[in-house]
């Protein structure tokens, strides 16, 4: 198996030669002169491969090849309100390793151990719990590197002179101006306090924890928190114990957790907040067997959100359970043990996470107004998070070019999932038609997104590993596997990735190991046509999409219905009223009802097409009136501004096409709906909305003013800052 492994990767670098040769595709690197190629020596050269490698495709300082994390143990308060700060320390078993022939010719083996470590952490002593005695170290931070995440490292003088295990103890404190941890302010939370959050993917458990911080080592870990009442903690663990303590400060809760599973450093993962839980078990019967195999299945949440989801628990609740078990089918025994799931507030900056034991979802998936079925995009969510417990926790990707590996395929799963769980394939036809349409759009007309992003495997030289995340690796990856289920049939597929699993369980793996296991579960080795195109769906800007296009009737429905809101009066009521389509969308009744699996994600796309036409046509001045009376027939009708707290999706797509008219009640919703909202998607998706420059910078005057910018993680935070500050100097001139 491993010579034939040797054999592949060989392949693929034959591939990659000839590939860039004949089309200009390069490495991530500028090719030297000639004559300096000629003149460099074969030494020269390893340590330049070695560098890139280790340093810029790791994103970290960490040399794990020398010094590998073996167990972390944190014992830590925190503390929310005005001091919010987190204090205490890490105890870290370590294992020293002796050096190899490689490591010794041409890596930088030294005495000395880097650990990562973030700009506003501060490390005050360092000690050797087995000796007992006092460890030298330095931190040292350059604000001119450009990679945020590299900013500073924390470099303890020659911790041991053994090769074997030893354990230091590192006490330090953070602020609440790191990266790693969001202190949602009160105005963006349902019950207005403190609300603390992880944001540590892909690589900023350094800015919480000073640690190896690289996916390409995995670890257990425990750890003990206190917390004052009335906020509570939860952890990526499972609790093992609880003491309450009464102090002349008041009531202190400590929390031990444990992780008994080896995880990467950015899955060490925190919540602090005011919430309480549901049991998901006393609002679904089939999952209060003895037998279940998840032994504890809890939704978290702030207090109002809860008490809003009561009276409708099943509609919220029962698919958890239900999917689980799907996923066991699926993927082999849920390992982790307990599943939570945290509602976060709206100032939280994604749609979801995957910690293990407690996803994050945010509550402004949930369409609180809907009485009309299943909350069909919640679902969509849950299910994605759900299914990284196997793709991305229990298999990690090494390195965040390969991202990929967690998004894409689970993506792709996603999908199977809906169509499972909703025992209806339409469902599955419709988000693939969807997606495959908007990821066309971004591979062949976006422009101004470089070729290298649309690749599945970017090789990200000096760049943050944010960059790794993007529409391409989830929508991109998703199509590669319907690619591979077209050549060898889903039962098949279903198998290899069944494979993939089992072979790679807790490890950290990169896209030649899901190639290897492709080769060898379908004999795609000898199939030149079909090597040639993994290669292609892997390291080319385009797609090697099927030809046919994916067809859906629920999909071509939206189209219809966005002809008939477009078409003149006269037109319009030939086929259907105004108030018969919104009927359908606010009640589930009327012409729309019997197919559509929730009509709120049809809404989505009704709202996402009309968008496209606004930004592609050209706006005569006729047009323009036209389009403005029809602006406001449909905000009377289907009451889009009044969305924009309980339903922050639609009121966004609806904010796209009114501000671009702009619409008086629109507009007048823009300040408050900056102040509340901090999903990332949702901000970028109305700040971009504007299609006059001086529009944008009054918007972002808004945001500057509202936000606290700096609280948004690595490369994310530094893109919307700057996107805010030109626009600011633009409406300022």
């Amino acid at each position: 198996m491993t010579e034939r492994r040797f054999t592949y990767s060989l392949v693929f670098l034959l591939l990659l030669i000839s590939l860039e040769s004949t089309h200009g595709f390069t490495f991530g690197y500028e090719n030297s002169e000639s004559e300096t190629q000629e003149n460099e020596s074969e030494s020269d050269l390893l340590d330049t491969v070695f560098d890139l490698r280790l340093e810029h495709r790791d994103h970290t300082y960490a040399d794990i090849n020398s010094y590998r994390t073996l167990y972390l143990s944190l014992k830590l308060t925190v503390k929310m309100h005005e001091e919010r700060s987190v204090t205490g320390y890490v105890d870290t078993t370590f294992v020293k390793l002796k050096p190899s022939w490689m490591m010794s010719k041409f890596g930088k083996v030294g005495p000395d151990l880097n650990l990562d470590i973030g700009p506003h952490v501060t490390v005050t002593d360092i000690e050797n719990i087995d000796t007992g005695k006092k460890v030298e170290f330095e931190k040292a931070c350059n604000d001119s590197i450009t990679i945020s995440v590299l900013q500073c490292v924390l470099q303890i003088k020659d911790p041991i002179d053994y090769v074997g295990e030893f354990r230091l103890r590192i006490h330090y404190s953070v602020s609440d101006k790191t990266s790693a941890l969001h202190f949602i302010p009160p105005h963006q939370t349902e019950d207005n306090q403190y609300f603390l959050v992880s944001t540590t993917q892909p690589s900023d458990a350094r800015g919480w924890i000073p640690c190896q911080d690289t996916p390409a080592l995995k670890f257990p870990y425990q750890s003990e928190i206190s917390v004052k009442k009335p906020f509570t903690v939860l952890m990526s663990g499972s609790i093992i114990s609880t003491t309450v303590e009464e102090t002349d400060d008041g009531t202190w809760e400590t929390v031990q957790f444990r992780q008994d599973l080896p995880v990467p450093p950015f899955l060490i993962a925190i919540t602090v907040a005011d919430m309480v839980a549901v049991d998901v078990r006393e609002h679904n019967e089939s999952a209060m067997t003895e037998e279940a195999a998840v032994p504890s299945i809890k939704v978290w949440g702030e207090r109002s959100v809860m008490e809003r989801l009561r009276a409708d628990p099943g509609r919220i609740f029962s698919m958890i359970p239900e999917m689980m078990d799907i996923c066991e089918k699926w993927y082999g025994r849920y390992d982790w043990g307990t599943y939570d799931v945290v509602l976060t507030p709206p100032g939280y900056a994604f749609k979801g996470m995957e910690f293990p034991q407690m996803n994050f979802i945010a509550a402004t998936n949930i369409d609180f107004d809907n009485t009309a079925g299943p909350n069909f995009i919640y679902a969509n969510v849950i299910a994605h998070e759900m299914i990284h417990s196997w793709f991305g926790n229990l298999v990690t990707p090494k390195y965040a070019g390969d991202i990929w590996l967690a998004e894409g395929v689970t993506t792709f799963e996603e999908l199977e999932l809906m169509e499972e769980y909703y025992g209806d394939p339409k469902i599955g036809e419709y988000l693939r038609r969807w997606r495959y349409i908007s990821l066309k759009g971004v591979l062949e007309s976006y422009t101004g997104f470089s070729a290298k992003y649309k690749i599945l495997t970017p090789y990200l030289t000096n760049e943050h590993p944010f960059h790794g995340f993007t529409y391409v690796h989830y929508n991109k990856g998703g199509l590669f596997l319907e690619y591979i289920a077209n050549r060898t049939g889903r039962a098949e597929l279903d198998r290899g990735l069944r494979k993939y699993l089992d072979l790679y369980k807790y490890q950290s793996v990169d896209t030649a190991d899901f190639v290897h296991v492709l080769y060898e579960e379908f004999g795609f080795e000898t199939d030149k046509e079909i090597e040639r195109d993994i290669f292609v769906w892997l390291e080319r800007p385009h797609t090697q999409v099927p030809m046919k296009l994916f067809q859906s009737e629920i999909y071509e429905e939206c189209v219809q219905i966005y002809r008939a809101l477009t078409r003149s009066r006269k037109q319009r009521e030939n086929k259907w009223v105004l108030a018969d389509i919104a009927e359908s969308f606010k009640h589930g009744t009327g012409p729309l009802a019997s197919s559509a699996p929730n009509l709120r994600s049809q809404m989505m796309i009704v709202l996402e097409r009309m968008e496209n036409v606004v930004k592609k046509v050209n706006m005569t001045e006729t047009r323009t009136r036209n389009w403005k009376r029809l602006i406001n027939r449909l905000d009377k009708v289907f009451s889009f501004t009044s969305k924009a707290d309980s339903d922050p999706d639609i009121f966004a797509m609806w904010a796209q096409i009114a501000i671009k008219f702009n619409h008086t009640e629109t507009m007048s919703k823009m300040p408050d709906f900056f102040e509340k909202q901090g999903r990332l998607d949702l901000v970028f998706t109305v700040l971009d909305a504007p299609t006059d420059n001086r529009l944008r910078g009054t918007f972002a005057n808004i945001l500057n003013t509202k936000y606290d910018l700096t609280r948004y993680p690595g490369f994310i935070g530094e893109l919307l800052r700057g996107y805010v500050e030109w626009f600011i100097r633009y409406y300022e001139s």
